[in-house]
C-alpha cells in the first residue's frame, strides 16, 4: 500500500505536526509513506507516485480542498482528518461569516466527496455525524493524546481504515482481466449443458491467470450484484484454483447506491401500471404462461432499471428462462410490441449478450445497441462505492 499524507506545513513543536510525524513514522512498518506540504508539487507527486490513498490533514484550507479535488480526479482514494476543525464552536463562533462562506464555496464539497473521514475520538465522530455532511467516519485515536494507545496501535488502526476504504471502492481497481472473467464465469455458472469447449481458449487462460487479489475483487463484485452462487458454481465447474475468501469478513462501508439483488418478480407486474397490465392481459392467452412470464420479467426489469438498481442477478434470471425454455419467439415479440416495451427488451437482450455471453441463436428478438443502451449500462453498471 502506498500512502501520501498532506499537511499545510510541518512545524517543530506544533501538536498537529508532531501527531502526523508519529503516525507516518509508525505507518512505514506497514506501507510506503510520503508526506507532502503546500510547497511541494502535489500534482507531479501524485502522477509519479500513484498512491493508493491520499490522506488530507486540514480543514478550512482552500489549498487542501484543491489538492483533494486533484487527487479525486486521478481516481485515487482520498480520506480526510479535519482534526476537530468541524466542531460546532469552530464552525459557528470563530469567524462565523467567513466559515459560512468557506462552507458554501469548498468545505462542504471537500467533506462530501472524500471517501471517508478519520477522526481521533468518538465525540468528534458524533459532531460530524450531527453535521450530516458525511456518513463514513471511523475513529483512530491519536497516540500523542492517548497514553493507552501506542504509535504502532495508531498505525495499525489507520492502515486497517485505509484497507476498509480500498475494499469499499474495489471496483476502481478492477482491470480488464476481472471484467472479462465475470461474464465468462456467469456463462459457465448458468449453463445446463456440457461445459466441454464452453469457453474460448483465451477466456479460459484469463480465468486460470487470475491472482488472489483479482479473485478478491471478483467475489466482492459478485456479492454486490447478487450472483455469488452463480460465480461459485462457475469456479467449481471449471475446477479453477480460486482462493477461499470469506467476503463477509472483509470490512467495507455500505454502498452509497446498493443494487436490488433479489430474484426479479415473474408472476405479476410490480408497481402501478394499469395500462401495461391491461395490454399484457389483452394480448396473451391463459395457456401462454411462459410468454407472460418473460414479458412480466422484462417489464419489471424496466422498472428496476429506471431506479438505476438493475443487477446482474436480474439479467441472470432472465437469461436462464430465455435460453433454456421453448416458446414462440414471434408471439413474444408481438406481446412486447403491444406492451410498448419491445425496444427496451431489445436493449436488455444486448446486455445479456455483453454481460452473460448469450449466443445469437438463443436471442428471441434482435439486440439493440444504441445510445439508450449505453445509458442503461452507464447508469446501472458503472463503479459504485
Amino acid at each position: 500500500m502506498r500512502i501520501i499524507h498532506y499537511i499545510d506545513r510541518l512545524k517543530a513543536g506544533d501538536l498537529l505536526s508532531d501527531s502526523i510525524l508519529r503516525l507516518t513514522t509508525a505507518e512505514k512498518e506497514y506501507a510506503d509513506v510520503l508526506t507532502v506540504t503546500r510547497n511541494d508539487d502535489f500534482k507531479k507527486i501524485i502522477s509519479k507516485e500513484k498512491p493508493d490513498i491520499v490522506h488530507i490533514h486540514a480543514c478550512w484550507d482552500y489549498q487542501a480542498s484543491l489538492r483533494t479535488r486533484w487527487a479525486l480526479a486521478t481516481g485515487t482514494a482520498v480520506v480526510l482528518s479535519p482534526h476537530w476543525g468541524l466542531e460546532e464552536r469552530i464552525r459557528t463562533k470563530e469567524q462565523k461569516i467567513r466559515k459560512f462562506m468557506k462552507s458554501m464555496i469548498y468545505q462542504y464539497k471537500m467533506v462530501h466527496k472524500v471517501d471517508a473521514i478519520m477522526v481521533s475520538t468518538e465525540r468528534e465522530k458524533q459532531t460530524i455525524n450531527r453535521l450530516g455532511w458525511k456518513k463514513r467516519i471511523d475513529v483512530v485515536p491519536e497516540s500523542i493524546l492517548n497514553s493507552q494507545f501506542s504509535d504502532d496501535d495508531m498505525a495499525k488502526s489507520a492502515v486497517a481504515f485505509y484497507k476498509k476504504v480500498l475494499d469499499t471502492r474495489y471496483q476502481s481497481a478492477m482491470g480488464s482481466m476481472e471484467q472479462d472473467a465475470i461474464p465468462a464465469l456467469l456463462h459457465v455458472g448458468l449453463t445446463q449443458e456440457s461445459i466441454h469447449n464452453i469457453l474460448p481458449s483465451d477466456q479460459l487462460l484469463n480465468l486460470r491467470s487470475l491472482k488472489p487479489e483479482q479473485w478478491r475483487r471478483i467475489l466482492l463484485y459478485a456479492d454486490d450484484e447478487g450472483i455469488r452462487d452463480i460465480i461459485d458454481r462457475g469456479i467449481e465447474m471449471m475446477q479453477l484454483n480460486a482462493p477461499n475468501i470469506d467476503t463477509e469478513r472483509i470490512q467495507r462501508y455500505a454502498l452509497m447506491a446498493p443494487k436490488e439483488t433479489k430474484a426479479i418478480e415473474d408472476k405479476k407486474l410490480v408497481g402501478r401500471r394499469p395500462l401495461t397490465k391491461q395490454r399484457l392481459n389483452d394480448n396473451t392467452k391463459r395457456e401462454e404462461k411462459l410468454i407472460r412470464q418473460i414479458a412480466i420479467m422484462i417489464a419489471n426489469i424496466q422498472q428496476v432499471q429506471k431506479k438505476r438498481m438493475l443487477s446482474l442477478r436480474h439479467l441472470a434470471d432472465l437469461y436462464t428462462i430465455i435460453k433454456y425454455n421453448d416458446y414462440d419467439e414471434d408471439r413474444l415479440a408481438d406481446v412486447l410490441h403491444h406492451m410498448r416495451i419491445h425496444s427496451f427488451a431489445r436493449r436488455i437482450i444486448q446486455l445479456l449478450a455483453d454481460k452473460l455471453r448469450l449466443e445469437e441463436g438463443y436471442m428471441p428478438i434482435k439486440p439493440l445497441n444504441d445510445r439508450t443502451t449505453r445509458s442503461i449500462i452507464r447508469q446501472n453498471f458503472t463503479q459504485r462505492h
